[in-house]
């Protein structure tokens, strides 16, 4: 074949469900007469024991290094395959799973032969894909230097404490010298949790004593550098001197929640109207005086329903406390009726041992605070009464304190639409990424008792400890599909680390100071929106390229029918609703051709470009329901980059129609199908494009507009951030927003169709000829031209008689 690749190709009969339905023979005839596949060959089954054996036969024997498996769905199939086929030398990117079964012969009522025709299109694009292809080695990762335990908070010790159980150097931070300081100070965190102290204080003996902890009281955390397995962490100096800074292999947060008071909402003063960290502060310091004691669970009057269970909890851990110390005290814990009791069978009868009384309200009517009177409506007889007290206990209101958001900032955590840090990572397969982001622990993540942050502090430190194991074994590697930088495109703007959801985009210190140009593969979960809205195409996802989605696409293009339809579907929705249809035998038209996408945000504008180019008439994209992507902003990127794609086929003369976004449910097949046949219909009435030189020309001009990296640039300002609920980005108004965004890509479609011009001639032209080169081209380009100078997009002058045509400075 003349190329540096050898593609095989297997065809699975699937047990009479692939054929006769698809005429394999004829199939086989197709794929070969291409030139890019060495070797294809109709298997049983691939995915059982023999047909495997038949795959890892000829791998071996022909050298095959990439591979098609056409059968079944590649959701299901293609990690299975990458297992079996690890032993050969075949990794994740090197195999592709084409779902002949469901896409063809399950849903299309059409002669064995013209099955197989659409079956050879579908895998040649596969294969030119494949062919595309540049595999990358696989990263083995190491972990240098101990695990940095960053944040002051009390899960620090749990985590040092199992990290040094399991032989892993520690170096962790604290505020104070003395850890008697830091247990006097735990109430304002974990307020009602003095029972857990005698444990929490052999821990942290323990841990001081730890040969393998090192504990060191620094300055506030003023930067991270680095990626897994290489960080620098640095402190401001206290003294006002310079940073000091620390290498680690990995890195992880421990941060506690504030405790706030309700304010006077609720009447509270500070004396007698207090929350649980003064009412703790108070038994600590002065005892357990007589009188009548309530503690009102208020959190779902103050609106934190979700943490009523913490403060019942606290509530009842104090009030016990006040009846073992003092007999005389008399407690009532007020709740709402909503609220169950958080006690156990044995805690209830204690409590009751205690005469500690629990009574239930009506949440309908709130309670309200009087000199010496609490009022409630009784929710068994609805009717209003009063409960004396000589000192109110409120909840506290839970938030992340300033420091900790700071920190949080730092390390690349943000704050979740709760106010908390609990980390929404994407809803990947495990074997997409090396290992979660910056591992969290305490109740700035969310809140969690004592108990609970001592618990997540060990969790994080055995998953960190199992990494450095692996390391040390030489087993760790990084996955496969991750984004890769190359430097000598990248200018450090910024855009990929800012909307990159996984958190894999790090700074290094470099040229003009911290530049993001570089990509943690241990983080990095491959959803590939980065890499598609680059405007300098710096960023790749290796083995699932740009590059390989274009080949993809223009093989495709160029083998479909003047009424047939290119499609991609997302592996989480497009895709898997196809896969259910075809399970289910629910027929639709043929002409659409799906190829798979791991995220609809993968595609860069110049994939959908290309299509076109090469022949698409139609491009119909089908992603993930509307905030359900698996990589969180995968649609909403996705929808941008198709309204540029309109634009520009409306700029050029063509129906904005011909391309399309949709969403499916994997579990609603029926709604897939009516996407597509409404689709379908549309380019149906609109018919196809005809390809001649002028149309060529300007199709070649979208490609071209696309790939500019100032319109890519414009572009990837409006995208949505990972901390925005709202879209699209920072723009206030989103109409003068895309105003701006038309005139950009106006201006820089007509200068990419002017460059073209002077590059054929090769030689000096007046713009009178300029011009009538390009109206040879596209008769409404003179129209343009007029149109663009009127809304001030480009200017005209005019010397010696002769109309100058020019691009405004930016």
């Amino acid at each position: 074949m003349g190329n540096d690749y050898k593609i095989g190709v297997f065809l699975c009969q699937c047990g009479g469900r692939v054929s006769p339905a698809v005429d394999l023979a004829k199939l086989t005839e197709l794929i070969m007469a291409d030139g890019l596949v060495a070797h294809c060959q109709t298997l049983p089954f691939s995915c059982q024991a023999p047909g495997l054996a038949e795959i890892n036969k000829a791998v071996t024997e022909l050298g095959l290094d990439r591979l098609i498996v056409a059968g079944c769905e590649s959701r299901l199939m293609a990690k299975r395959f990458e297992d079996e086929l690890a032993a050969v030398g075949l990794r994740k990117g090197q195999i592709e799973v084409v779902n002949l079964r469901d896409h063809v012969a399950a849903v299309h009522e059409l002669a064995p032969e013209a099955m197989a025709e659409k079956g050879a299109r579908l895998i040649l694009a596969a294969a030119a894909g494949l062919a595309a292809m540049v595999p990358s080695v696989e990263a083995k990762v190491e972990l240098n230097g101990p695990v940095m335990i960053v944040g002051g908070g009390v899960a620090s010790y749990a985590a040092a404490h199992e990290l040094a159980g399991r032989g892993v150097e520690a170096i962790m931070t604290a505020y104070t010298d003395n850890i008697w300081d830091e247990l006097r100070m735990l109430h304002e965190h974990y307020p009602g949790e003095r029972l857990y102290y005698p444990r929490l204080e052999q821990v942290m003996r323990e841990v001081e004593q730890s040969p393998l902890v090192r504990r060191i009281t620094v300055g506030e955390l003023s930067g991270l550098l680095g990626r897994t397995g290489d960080y620098t962490v640095s402190f401001a100096s206290p003294e006002g001197g310079p940073a000091r800074a620390y290498q680690a292999g990995a890195v992880i947060a421990c941060l506690d929640g504030e405790m706030q008071n309700q304010g006077s909402d609720f009447g509270h003063d500070g004396v007698s109207v207090i929350c649980h960290t003064e009412a703790e502060e108070l038994f600590w310091v002065k005892g357990t005086p007589k009188g009548r004691y309530v503690f009102w669970i208020n959190d779902y009057e103050a609106g934190l329903g979700q943490f009523a269970y913490l403060s019942s909890r606290a509530a009842w851990n104090m009030a016990r406390y006040v009846r073992e110390n003092n007999k005389l005290a008399d407690v009532t814990i007020l709740y709402n009726h909503k609220m169950q009791i958080p006690l156990s069978a044995s805690e209830r009868k204690h409590s009751r041992e205690l005469e500690v009384k629990w009574l239930a309200y009506d949440g309908a009517l709130r309670p309200t605070v009087q000199a010496g009177y609490l009022t409630y409506c009784d929710p068994a007889d609805a009717t209003e009464k009063e409960l004396a007290w000589d000192r109110l206990v409120l909840s506290p209101r839970r938030a992340v304190g300033l420091e900790a958001r700071r920190v949080a900032e730092i390390l690349g955590l943000h704050a979740h639409d709760n106010g908390f840090l609990l980390q929404n990572h994407a809803k990947v397969r495990p074997e997409m990424h090396g290992r979660d982001e910056t591992p969290l622990a305490g109740s700035a993540s969310y809140p969690c008792d004592l108990s609970e942050a001592l618990r997540q502090g060990r969790r994080v430190a055995q998953q960190i400890a199992e990494l450095y194991d692996k390391a040390k074994a030489g087993q760790l590697h990084a996955p496969r599909m991750v984004c890769v930088v190359d430097e000598s495109k990248c200018i450090g703007c910024g855009l990929c680390k800012e909307i990159c959801d996984c958190g894999g985009i790090e700074p290094v210190q470099g040229r003009g100071g911290n530049i993001p140009r570089h990509v943690d593969p241990m983080l990095c979960t491959g959803g590939g929106t980065c890499a598609a809205a680059c405007p300098y195409h710096a960023l790749t996802l290796q083995n699932n390229s740009t590059a390989q989605r274009e080949a993809r696409a223009g093989k495709l293009a160029a083998q479909l029918g003047e009424l047939d339809v290119l499609a991609y579907g997302c592996a989480w929705g497009g895709l898997a609703a196809a896969d259910n249809a075809g399970s289910k035998g629910l027929a639709y038209d043929p002409r659409l051709h799906l190829l798979p996408v791991g995220c609809i945000g993968q595609l860069d504008p110049s994939v959908l470009a290309r299509a076109f180019l090469d022949g698409a008439n139609g491009v119909l994209l089908l992603g993930c329901p509307p905030e359900s992507c698996h990589h969180s902003y995968g649609l909403d990127h996705t929808w941008s980059r198709v309204s540029l794609l309109k634009k520009l086929l409306g700029l050029c003369g063509f129906d904005r129609r011909r391309i399309a976004l949709a969403h499916c449910d994997m579990n609603q097949p029926a709604a897939f199908i009516n996407s597509v046949n409404a689709f379908l219909a549309t380019i149906e009435q609109l018919g196809p494009i005809e390809r001649t030189p002028q149309n060529v020309e300007k199709l070649q001009g979208v490609y071209d507009t696309v790939n500019n990296s100032r319109v890519r640039w414009v572009l990837g300002a409006s995208l949505r951030r990972p901390w925005e609920e709202v879209y699209p980005g920072d723009q206030r108004n989103a109409l003068n927003y895309d105003r701006d965004l038309l005139g950009v890509i106006g201006e820089e479609l007509v200068a990419s169709r002017v460059r073209r011009v002077l590059q054929r001639e090769k030689r000096p032209m007046p713009v009178s000829e300029l011009v009538e080169a390009i109206a040879e081209k596209q008769d409404a380009i003179m129209d343009s031209l007029h149109e663009m100078v009127s809304e001030g997009l480009i200017h005209r002058q005019h010397r010696d008689g002769e109309a100058i045509y020019t691009l405004p400075l930016r």
